[in-house]
């Protein structure tokens, strides 16, 4: 069962939230602990509209004063993308915050991937977190007060072989809530960057291969990735004390390659060239 600290509930109580992918995974698990937050709406969005209510109804559960409503949207689609931030403000006449949390990820080696591939992860990952920044934002300026909170990834941190496209939409991200950030920084608009390591969720069952297919197989990192609803209220617990942008649930090695990256860059080059040789050793024997 959910459960807000003080800290917490007392940074989410009474605001109106939109989150993106939130029919399952770890939206799904934001979603229940924003209700257990008694936050006064919160606007669900993702492509599933079966998947949406399950979780309204779980979050109606623990909430009975929390508004909750449903809008389904493609955020591959920019039209899509574009009536959910006219729709949420239409609901609320302002959304307090921002979650974006909807994303895809990629399976493939560079030389085996589409450019059509790139451009859907990116536009999914980050063109659309993106459009919606630009249609909340300016009312949380305006009443000097709002958060973006956008959930990007250790690999936004840390690129590694065969998944280029994935990666490049996170680093997007990076680059983007930190300059964000610093123009924000007078306007009572915070923005944070949740990076989480793997969690287990379907995310690599949806991944994108080259040629756009679904990946539809559960890694073994995800399957014993962290539970999505421990990386849910560590998440939230974090925003509430303030930090902008975060690692968590991240491997110790994950750790160590952040650092390395810093560091001593030749040394995780080398690293990365020996796992991306070892993975095509393993594949030309399967094959």
């Amino acid at each position: 069962m959910p459960h807000c600290n003080e800290k917490t509930k007392a940074c989410f109580a009474g605001k109106s939230i939109l989150l993106t992918g939130a029919s399952g995974g770890l939206g799904s698990s934001l979603a229940k602990h924003l209700a257990s937050c008694q936050v006064d709406t919160l606007i669900l969005s993702g492509r599933k509209k079966e998947a949406l209510d399950k979780v309204a109804k779980e979050c109606q559960s623990l909430s009975a004063t929390t508004s909750i409503h449903i809008i389904t949207c493609d955020l591959a689609d920019k039209e899509s993308v574009r009536k959910l931030g006219e729709e949420a403000l239409a609901l609320c006449g302002t959304v307090d915050m921002l979650i974006n949390n909807g994303g895809v990820s990629s399976r493939s080696d560079f030389l085996d991937t589409q450019l059509e591939v790139d451009e859907r992860v990116m536009q999914i990952n980050f063109f659309s977190g993106a459009a919606l920044a630009k249609a909340l934002v300016p009312n949380m300026v305006e009443n000097r007060s709002g958060k973006v909170i956008w959930i990007s990834s250790v690999q936004g941190l840390l690129g590694i072989p065969s998944r280029t496209s994935y990666a490049a939409s996170k680093f997007a991200v990076q680059g983007y809530c930190e300059g964000l950030r610093a123009e924000m920084a007078s306007s009572g608009v915070t923005i944070h960057v949740a990076s989480p390591g793997y969690i287990r969720t379907g995310l690599s069952l949806a991944a994108l291969t080259g040629d756009g297919k679904p990946h539809g197989q559960m890694d073994d990192t995800t399957a014993s990735g962290a539970d999505p609803n421990e990386v849910a209220a560590t998440t939230l617990d974090s925003v509430a004390k303030g930090k902008a942008d975060f690692v968590l649930a991240a491997s110790f090695s994950s750790q160590v390659a952040i650092w390395l990256r810093l560091l001593f860059p030749s040394l995780l080059q080398k690293l990365l060239v020996k796992r991306f040789d070892k993975a095509k050793a393993v594949k030309e024997k399967n094959d």
